[in-house]
């Protein structure tokens, strides 16, 4: 019995992060952009222009996002 692991499983932090496919390479890599402009490399089957949800620790689609309108404001 591996107590860390059965404390992983309960509380385990799974970091999402959101982006907006922009490109596929020729291997099928998904190149997408966050909304912060990084670029990032994903692993799944989304159409270009489509927004989604990514693991950002494993880089792969969870599911399809939507459209959303960022924006930033002074404070």
């Amino acid at each position: 019995m591996n107590l860390l692991s059965q404390f992983q499983q309960i509380f385990a932090d799974n970091p999402k992060g959101f982006a907006t496919i922009t490109g596929i390479k020729q291997d099928g890599t998904l190149i997408a952009t966050t909304p912060a402009g990084a670029v990032v490399l994903l692993e799944g089957n989304v159409d270009i222009g489509k927004n989604v949800f990514y693991d950002r620790v494993t880089n792969k689609v969870l599911e399809e996002a939507p459209n959303v309108t960022f924006t930033e404001y002074g404070v």
